[in-house]
């Protein structure tokens, strides 16, 4: 019996692939520090996180759903992909994603309505990106701000309204948060190229070639550098030294993986 549910929760972790992102989302509970401190270790930072976590894996389980004749192409994708090498049937995979986020919704609703209201432009935007009939993916330009939207700047909202009102003191967080993340789409893209050209996915990187990656990469350090100072400077003395070294180690980690994948990919 442990077996069989531990194989469950195996296969489970595999469509929503939260090894991608789990890590990632911690981000979210540094980010509940620097906008709120004196909240990070209350039962609103535990739903956020969750009501996070569940939207994100819908988006990624959705993904695979749709992708999975695309991902059937690729022998790794399809290792990877429990619809595509017929582990779970589509309509399993349709039900899996849509109780995640039937859950997060639960979640985002106990927050309050603005929370919700863009825990849902989240998952619209997230539907939309990988549904086949729309499929914001393969619009070029559109998949890159798709993407920042969905996996970006509304995690960020929905953090940030848990805890403040909407105010100036957004802009250096998304200066930190957007370049990222629409890095990450780019990354994703030319580490998929073949794949995709094979799938016929007309996105940015299949549609203007494999852009000038570093200087993007520069770029995007520069702006989120900025905005990461301008929030250092407004945050309490005593919580600066935390976050520099934290946000050293963080970095270090980043720019390792980053080179690691550019010498695979560029």
């Amino acid at each position: 019996m442990k077996r069989i549910m531990f194989m469950r929760m195996r296969l489970l972790a595999r469509l929503t692939r939260i090894r991608a992102y789990l890590l990632t989302l911690f981000l979210i509970v540094a980010l509940i520090f620097l906008i709120s401190p004196q909240s990070l270790f209350s039962f609103r930072t535990a739903v956020v996180f969750f009501a996070n976590l569940f939207m994100t894996a819908f988006v990624y389980a959705f993904n695979d759903v749709e992708d999975a004749a695309d991902d059937y192409v690729s022998l790794e994708k399809r290792r990877r992909n429990p619809i595509a090498n017929g582990e779970l049937s589509r309509t399993q995979g349709y039900l899996i994603s849509f109780l995640l986020l039937l859950i997060g919704f639960f979640l985002l609703s106990i927050i309050s309505p603005s929370v919700f209201f863009f825990g849902l432009i989240l998952a619209l935007v997230g539907f939309f990106y990988s549904w086949k009939p729309v499929r914001l993916k393969s619009v070029p330009f559109v998949d890159l701000i798709s993407h920042v939207i969905c996996l970006g700047a509304l995690q960020f909202f929905i953090a940030y309204l848990a805890f403040r009102p909407l105010d100036l003191f957004v802009i250096p967080f998304l200066m930190m948060i957007l370049p990222p993340s629409l890095m990450v789409e780019i990354l994703f893209e030319l580490r998929d190229f073949s794949v995709d050209r094979k799938s016929n996915i007309t996105n940015t990187i299949q549609r203007f070639g494999k852009l000038n990656v570093k200087n993007l990469l520069i770029t995007s350090g520069v702006t989120t550098a900025v905005g990461f100072t301008i929030i250092i400077l407004t945050i309490p003395s005593e919580y600066r030294i935390v976050i520099l070294l934290g946000s050293i180690f963080a970095a270090i980690v980043i720019v390792s993986k980053v080179n690691r994948f550019l010498k695979m990919y560029c």
